[in-house]
Parts: structure tokens; C-alpha cells; sequence
């Protein structure tokens, strides 16, 4: 039994540890400084809390105290499942670097559960040497000991990491974590079980008053919730003020930010203002017929080009989107209007992975892909990647490309990062700021123009009068970053590209 406890132990502890991303995920984001703050708290948690069993062990080893520290990390687990968007929404609201922020909410969620499960370990390994009488026996039980809680690790990462994050949610997950634990509690100490048993029934009783207030709240507030392997995906209906009050559904992966919004009156217009610059792509290509975007998001892009509102063929439009999560394109097919179309192929891949191997070239190619809600993930934005976007782009085409950053000052690095790798890859590179072209260094969303070939001039303005979507393209050409890029970064590459230092203008917001 023993045996069995250490290893579903270690187990657990992996399946807390992964679904700890997704709990964090919108509060702090997804990021390396996220996950870096995660990791680093439960290690530190185990290792404090693994001391701790051993000196508890020395005081009052028995079946008694195994089964009180199973009882602390189910006790510790539910306290995480009842009260962790209350802490990571504390948090975030009281700390506002990105950085410290990150790491309290690790703390104040899971600091207890890992402590917890720090003492099993050392705690049964006591219990297994305890009165063995030879040296050799002791180093074999000591070394199972520690073998076994490692296989049940490795068995809890993929267990988490593949299956239980993508059937059920995070809070779902977290209480059936300590009804578990204590259910290994009852098992190894079945003497005096009651205090245990009502601990247990009250986490049940909890668990399932919480997956009942959940959908309460979801129908009260217009939000959805989707789980996936990659993001917590929610989607929320509201209305717009600035836009007379129309009614909006909004998609966000990340606290603060939306990623995707749609008008419900008009579900194939572009709704954020950078959307909106992709014409810029039409506008310089009037002819082109075939077009990859990179991140689907709520596919709002490619159902403006499919709605043929563009300005390009729309009969003849071949459209390829690279989206890396399923459950993106499955929430945009069933709340953002998105219909099969013989003209659109999904790919549900990595950006980059599929730029490395793909060998087809298109007349425009767009980039909106974000790793967390402040940067492009850092193997788009280097120099090995811009020349495999250089050769996806056909002669005579362009590419099209989303950053959030300014362009001078020490909140531009990213964006200058960015563009010195496109600019060793392209001929021509050009930047607009959809927000504040009046104030370059003011963070805000940049549109990167890039074309293959030099020489390429801007399009005729033609009347307002006569094109009112080419009028708003006049205006959105007008925003061109007109000074020189800095040389003071360095382009990215894949061997050295720091993203999250470069990006701390947002990780301050």
C-alpha cells in the first residue's frame, strides 16, 4: 500500500503541477515568466514541505501521521479548487509587475498543496526502513522509495498534460486531486476515519456546489469557458458604448486582453482597429489569389476575406489558416459565425513547424499569432523565421504581420527586434501604428508591411467618394512610421531571442 500511495502520490502532484498553468493562465497570462514562477514555487514548496515530513516522521512516525499529510495535500488541494480565482484575482489587482505578480499567485494558490505533498515522500520512505536491521536492505528500500514517487511523476505530467486538461476543467481537476488524497488518507490510516469522512464529504458536496455555481455564472454573464491543451478560452458577450451600444462577443485567452471581437449585427466585419490594417494586403496585392494566415484566433480575418469585403475575387480566393489550437477554430465555429467553405483549408499546427516544411508560396501572407498577451512567440519573430516567411510569399506578393510594442524608445525593443529580422529577409519593410502614429513611442499595435522585392510604391489614393473602404485604407497608409529604425537591437534568432525582456513594457501594464 505504500508503494501504491507514494507512487499515485507523485502522480498527483504532477496533474496539480500542470493544470497550475491553466489556473494561473487568466490571471498572469502564459509565458515563460509564468510558467518559470509555477515550477519554481512547488520545488520550493516540496522541498520545504519534504523537510518538514521528515522531522514530523521523527516525532511521530506511523500510519496515523501518513494518513494526516495525505489529509493536508486533499485539504490543501480543495482549499486551491474553492478559492484560486479569489487569490490570483486579488493578486493581480494589488501587484502590478508581471514578474512578482506571477510569483504570489503561485504561491497564494498552490503553496499549500505542494507543501503538503512535499512530506509523503520522506514520511513513507520511514516507514519502510523503519526496524530493517542490514545495511543493503535499507539502501533497496530506500532506493524504491525514491524510484517510485519518479514513475508516478512521469505518469501525472502526461496523464494531465494530455488527457485531463483537455476532458475537464482546471477547478473540476483540482478537487478531484483532493478527493483522491483523501481517499489515500482513509486508505493508509482507517482508524478514526470520521473527521476524514466528513472532510471528504464536504469536498464533494463543495465540488459539485461549485460546478452548479459555475454554469450559474456563465448564463448570468454571457461567458463560456473552453479548456484546451493550449489555452483557457473565454468568450463573452457584451455591447460597445463607442459603437451605439451594438452587441459584441469577444474571445480572450489572456486577463485584460481580447484577442478576437465580433459585431452579432455584422459577424464579417472587422471589429479591433489592427484587424482593420490587414487591408493594407489587398491594397498593394489587388490581385491576389491566395492567402495563409498564420493564427486564426476567432477567425475574423479570414471570414472578412471569405464575405469577399476585401476587395479581392472572393470567388476565386484560396484561403490556408494555421491555427495550433482545435478548440480555437471549434469555439469560432460555434460562436463566431464560422461556416465550412470549400475555398478555406485549416491546418491545426505550429506556425513555425509548418513554415519550415510547407513548400507552397501565396500572394499574401498574414501573421497574428501570440504566445501570451504581450508577444509574438519568439520563434516567429526571428531571423530563421523570416526567411521561411519570405519564401512562402510569392514574387510580386507581401506579408502582412501584427506586433505590440512601440517603435522608439526602450518600450520598442521588440518591435526593432522584429523588424531587423525581417528586414535581413525582405527588401523592403515597412511599419504602420494603428493606434498612435503621432506618438511612436507610446505602446500600441504595428502593422509590419514586408515585401520581397524593392521598388514597391503605394497605390494611388483613389476618390473617397467613389471606394469608401480604400478612403479608410488612405487613412490607415497615412499612419506610416516615417523616421528611421533604430539600430540599437539586435534582430532576433533562434539561438538568442529574449522576448520577455524586451517586452516588459507590457508586463508592467
Amino acid at each position: 500500500m505504500l508503494e501504491l500511495t507514494v507512487f499515485l502520490s507523485g502522480a498527483l502532484v504532477m496533474v496539480l503541477e500542470m493544470v497550475g498553468g491553466r489556473v494561473l493562465a487568466p490571471h498572469v497570462g502564459t509565458s515563460a515568466i509564468v510558467w518559470t514562477s509555477l515550477i519554481g514555487v512547488v520545488l520550493a514548496c516540496l522541498a520545504l514541505g519534504a523537510w518538514a515530513g521528515g522531522r514530523f516522521a521523527d516525532k511521530t512516525l506511523s500510519r496515523r501521521g501518513l494518513g494526516q499529510a495525505l489529509a493536508g495535500a486533499g485539504l490543501g488541494c480543495g482549499l486551491t479548487a474553492f478559492c484560486h480565482t479569489a487569490v490570483g484575482v486579488g493578486v493581480t489587482q494589488g501587484v502590478g509587475n508581471l514578474y512578482l505578480a506571477a510569483v504570489a499567485a503561485a504561491l497564494g494558490i498552490f503553496a499549500l498543496p505542494a507543501f503538503f505533498f512535499g512530506m509523503i515522500t520522506p514520511y513513507v520512505i520511514r516507514l519502510r526502513i523503519a526496524g530493517v536491521d542490514t545495511a543493503v536492505t535499507t539502501l533497496i528500500k530506500l532506493a524504491n522509495g525514491l524510484l517510485t514517487p519518479t514513475a508516478g511523476s512521469i505518469l501525472g505530467t502526461f496523464l494531465g498534460g494530455f488527457v485531463l486538461i483537455s476532458f475537464f476543467g482546471s477547478t473540476a481537476i483540482l478537487w478531484g486531486v483532493a478527493l483522491c488524497m483523501l481517499l489515500l488518507s482513509l486508505c493508509n490510516a482507517p482508524a478514526k476515519p470520521w473527521p476524514r469522512l466528513l472532510l471528504l464529504a464536504l469536498c464533494a458536496l463543495l465540488a459539485w456546489q461549485d460546478s452548479l455555481y459555475g454554469q450559474w455564472l456563465a448564463e448570468k454573464s454571457g461567458t463560456r469557458l473552453v479548456e484546451s491543451p493550449y489555452n483557457s478560452i473565454r468568450v463573452m458577450d457584451g455591447v460597445d458604448r463607442a459603437r451605439d451600444g451594438r452587441a459584441v462577443r469577444l474571445m480572450a485567452t489572456d486577463p485584460g486582453y481580447s484577442q478576437s471581437g465580433m459585431l452579432l449585427d455584422a459577424p464579417d466585419e472587422l471589429y479591433f482597429d489592427y484587424t482593420r490594417f490587414y487591408a493594407l494586403g489587398p491594397r498593394h496585392v489587388p490581385g491576389a489569389r491566395t492567402v495563409l494566415m498564420l493564427g486564426g484566433g476567432g477567425y475574423s480575418v479570414p471570414k472578412w476575406l471569405l464575405a469577399g469585403k476585401s476587395g479581392l475575387d472572393a470567388a476565386a480566393l484560396r484561403l490556408t489558416v494555421v491555427e495550433l489550437d482545435p478548440a480555437m477554430t471549434a469555439a469560432s465555429r460555434r460562436w463566431f459565425g464560422l461556416k465550412d467553405d470549400p475555398r478555406l483549408t485549416v491546418r491545426h499546427e505550429d506556425a513555425r513547424a509548418f513554415l519550415n516544411r510547407q513548400q507552397e508560396r501565396y500572394d499574401l501572407v498574414f501573421v497574428d499569432v501570440f504566445n501570451s498577451h504581450y508577444s509574438v512567440p519568439f520563434q516567429m519573430g526571428t531571423m530563421e523565421a523570416a526567411k521561411e516567411l519570405r519564401r512562402a510569399v510569392a514574387p510580386g506578393g507581401a506579408l502582412l504581420m501584427n506586433v505590440i510594442s512601440a517603435v522608439e524608445g526602450p518600450d520598442g525593443r521588440l518591435f526593432r527586434s522584429i523588424y531587423h529580422a525581417l528586414a535581413a529577409a525582405f527588401a523592403e519593410v515597412r511599419v504602420y501604428c494603428v493606434g498612435r502614429p503621432d506618438r511612436p513611442g507610446e505602446v500600441q499595435n504595428l502593422m509590419l508591411l514586408a515585401f520581397p522585392e524593392a521598388g514597391r510604391v503605394s497605390p494611388p489614393a483613389p476618390a473617397p467618394a467613389a471606394d469608401p473602404s480604400a478612403a479608410e485604407t488612405d487613412v490607415m497608409l497615412s499612419a506610416r512610421y516615417a523616421g528611421p529604425v533604430p539600430t540599437d537591437t539586435p534582430a532576433l534568432s533562434d539561438d538568442f531571442a529574449p522576448v520577455e525582456r524586451y517586452a516588459l513594457m507590457l508586463l508592467r501594464r
